[in-house]
């Protein structure tokens, strides 16, 4: 028996998760914090965040920047006494602004048809907003606590920078929607397998290597060899779609992480502090973490859509529409196009009409009644999803059909390639 859970709990539920997930990333960072270091150099929580800014409605903000700073403050375990709680909400409210606006810059100006300009766009403003956070925040932190004022500004910025392209790549991962969602085949299903388990021996092996020999005799075989997890876990990304991508990058950089924090792996150099080796094993994720971001925007870009209209492979989602009601009947889940989508919002021509943009609701409402013909044209419109965003959807195969003493018009949605101009 199926249950109607209510949207209110529904959203809490979703809300204490994102907590919990920034609150579990805080603790995995926490493992490998460096006394001797000023601020934390692995600090994966910023990502974390940038990725719910990017998922959740703009009215969700706020209940998500307290949930992240009483977090925060749970981690710091500061509650010996008041002054000390203080500082820790201050430092936690710091980190905030930063994290709300890369989310807003690609939110506001990116293109949602162009994956491309949204990844560059979010790599840019990442870049961007980082420095300027590490200037005022780590900056300030130094020259009121007497450490050195450069080192702790660079520390800062790679550790937001590496920590942002990591952890929101593996969340993003599991919260987009778009791409291969479907049950895999059993082939597939095993080859990622063993991806996934090549991926875990090779990377304990070269970053687990305690031996002299490769780091003497052959180090450039020995950096050549720390390539192969990279290779392995992209071709994981386009077995397994974008979860896997992001199963493989978790796994990836647990385990590097960790043979570095031992002082082992190709990262821990002679000469090297552990501060900069970790630098060197965090750019390495991060690098390994934008190419498979890359890889997702090639696999969704070589997707195969209508020229004309842009439509996306599929069978979308069938509709059947009484003209003499203006009733809809989905035969489809409707959400596989608009998030969290109800039925009883667009069971109406009506309330159809009143998601879609102002400029296309009479091109719409034409295209269902005022053709005589049996056979529809295709049509192409914008609707607001409920991320207040506009999505560009084709409606095709419009065809007028006798049901009983009645006509019906059967037809579907499907996404389309395109971006109209709003």
């Amino acid at each position: 028996m199926k249950t109607n859970i209510p949207s209110w709990l529904q959203q809490t539920a979703i809300l204490l998760l994102w907590g919990l997930v920034y609150y579990l990333s805080g603790l995995m960072s926490l493992k490998f914090d460096d006394t001797n270091s000023a601020i934390a150099i692995v600090w994966f929580p910023p990502g974390v965040a940038v990725a719910a800014f990017l998922s959740a409605r703009w009215r969700h903000y706020p209940a998500l920047i307290l949930i992240f700073v009483l977090v925060s403050v749970l981690q710091d375990r500061a509650w010996q006494n008041l002054p000390t709680f203080l500082i820790s909400v201050g430092y936690s409210l710091l980190e905030m602004p930063a994290n709300v606006l890369i989310a807003w810059i690609v939110r506001r100006f990116a293109r949602p048809s162009d994956d491309l300009h949204v990844i560059i766009l979010w790599i840019c403003s990442t870049f961007v907003i980082s420095m300027l956070d590490a200037l005022i925040v780590a900056g300030g932190y130094a020259f009121f606590s007497g450490q050195p004022i450069m080192t702790t500004i660079w520390n800062g910025f790679v550790a937001d920078v590496t920590g942002i392209f990591f952890a929101t790549t593996v969340v993003m991962g599991f919260v987009n929607k778009r791409g291969y969602q479907a049950f895999l085949p059993w082939t597939k299903l095993l080859g990622g397998l063993a991806l996934l388990l090549s991926i875990c021996a090779l990377t304990v092996f070269i970053f687990g290597y305690s031996d002299t020999w490769l780091k003497t005799e052959a180090p450039a075989l020995y950096f050549a060899l720390s390539c192969l997890p990279i290779v392995l876990s992209l071709m994981l990304a386009l077995v397994w779609g974008n979860r896997g991508g992001s199963i493989g990058l978790l796994v990836l950089g647990l385990i590097v992480i960790h043979f570095t924090d031992m002082h082992q792996g190709p990262f821990f150099l002679r000469n090297l502090s552990l501060v900069e080796s970790l630098l060197l094993a965090l750019s390495y994720l991060s690098a390994t973490a934008l190419l498979i971001v890359f890889v997702r925007v090639l696999r969704r870009s070589t997707t195969r859509f209508n020229p004309d209209t842009g439509r996306l492979s599929g069978n979308g989602v069938l509709y059947r529409l009484e003209p003499e009601t203006g009733k809809f009947t989905w035969e489809n889940d409707l959400s596989s196009l608009l998030d969290s989508a109800s039925l009883t919002e667009f069971d109406t021509v009506e309330k159809v009409l009143s998601h879609v943009h102002p400029s296309d609701r009479e091109k719409l409402n034409q295209h269902w009644f005022n053709s005589m013909s049996s056979q529809h044209d295709t049509v192409i419109f914008r609707i607001k999803s409920n991320n207040d965003e506009w999505l560009t959807l084709v409606d095709s195969g419009g065809i007028t059909m006798a049901n009983a003493d009645s006509l019906i018009i059967v037809g579907n949605w499907q996404s389309s390639h395109y971006d109209l101009a709003i």
